[in-house]
Formats: structure tokens, C-alpha cells, sequence
């Protein structure tokens, strides 16, 4: 089942599945060889995680189109942990600290390839990592969560991938190394208030 999960998870994901495709139990227990039962506890499994929805009263699930107003609760939340995170920095643990200095280094190396998905996967993780820097893991899943619905709002949009500006990462994480935490935080949300404006310009009323 591990393995449905994470194969339908990222086809929607990647875009393979875009939102809004119906997702019937007889065709994917088809297409992946899998039991009926299977395929609705994975169904199930993906309708928690919030990336498909039921689209009517005996209807199939569907992968999950992001409206505008669920946008802009995306945009916030994700602030609110990435800020929390930034000011947490004073008190992270080491291996914390280093997983955000190795999540950058990661990125700044794939933005030199054209693996795009891979682009956009590392600088999701980049992100989470940030959030991480808190301790909690509970705050770790919440925003992992937050980034799989951004990338479907992204695709919701009908937007490519965009330019990532690694530079704006790399100068984040100076501002919170240095502690200026605060200094951070607005350029943080400079950063997610233009993406949201670019999305919304694109999501259908």
C-alpha cells in the first residue's frame, strides 16, 4: 500500500495528475495491480492528507483543485512556521541548523541542472527545513503538508515551475544566521506575498 500512496502522490504532485481528474477505484486498481480495498485505503490515506476530494455525492474522488481563499490561508500559514522557524535559530539544535545549510547547498547544486521537478522538490525541502530549526516535528509535517498543497495550487493555476532564485534563500538564511530574525521575517514575506499575487492573478474566481 506504502507504495500506491507514494506513486499516486507523486503523480499529483508532478502534475501527471492534474487537479481535478477523477480518480475511480476499478482504474487505478488496474493500472497499479492492486486489490479494490487497497486502493480505497489509499484513496483515503491521500483524501486526509488533503490532496484529493470527494467531488459530489456518489461521485469518484478527484485530485484536489486549491481555491483562492485555501490560497491565501496557504500563504499565511506557511509564513507564520517559516517565521517561527527564523526565530528559533538562537535555540535549534545542531543537526537542525545543519540540515537548513545542507537543504541550500542541495538546492544551489540542482538549480544548476535541468531536472525541474527536482528543483522544485529541493527548494520545497529548503522551506520545511527552516520550520525545523523549532523542534517540533509536528510543525515539520504541518508545513510539508502546506508546500505539497502550494505546488498543487501552483498547477491548479496552470503555472510552470518558476524561476528559483537561489540567491533569495541564500540571503534569508544570512539574515537569520546573523541574527536579525526580524529582518528575515520581512524579506520572508516579500518573497510569499509576490508569490500569492501571482497565483491569484491566475486562479479562477
Amino acid at each position: 500500500m506504502d507504495q500506491a500512496v507514494e506513486q499516486l502522490r507523486g503523480e499529483i504532485i508532478d502534475g501527471s495528475l492534474p487537479p481535478g481528474t477523477p480518480l475511480p477505484e476499478a482504474q487505478i486498481s488496474e493500472r497499479l495491480g492492486i486489490a479494490r480495498p487497497t486502493v480505497r485505503e489509499v484513496l483515503l490515506q491521500l483524501q486526509n492528507e488533503g490532496l484529493v476530494q470527494r467531488q459530489g455525492r456518489g461521485l469518484a474522488l478527484a485530485v484536489t483543485r486549491i481555491t483562492r481563499d485555501q490560497l491565501v490561508d496557504i500563504c499565511t500559514a506557511r509564513f507564520h512556521l517559516e517565521a517561527a522557524g527564523a526565530r528559533s535559530f538562537a535555540t535549534a539544535s545542531p543537526s537542525d541548523r545543519e540540515e537548513l545549510d545542507r537543504s541550500l547547498d542541495e538546492l544551489e547544486a540542482a538549480v544548476a541542472s535541468a531536472d525541474r521537478l527536482t528543483q522544485v522538490r529541493l527548494e520545497a525541502r529548503c522551506h520545511t527545513a527552516v520550520v525545523g530549526l523549532t523542534g517540533s516535528r509536528r510543525l515539520v509535517a504541518a508545513h510539508r503538508q502546506l508546500m505539497m498543497e502550494a505546488r498543487l495550487a501552483s498547477i491548479t493555476a496552470g503555472l510552470a515551475d518558476h524561476e528559483i532564485v537561489v540567491a533569495n534563500h541564500r540571503k534569508f538564511v544570512d539574515l537569520v544566521r546573523s541574527g536579525q530574525a526580524e529582518a528575515a521575517c520581512q524579506q520572508l514575506g516579500e518573497r510569499i506575498s509576490a508569490a500569492r499575487e501571482r497565483f491569484l492573478k491566475k486562479l479562477p474566481e
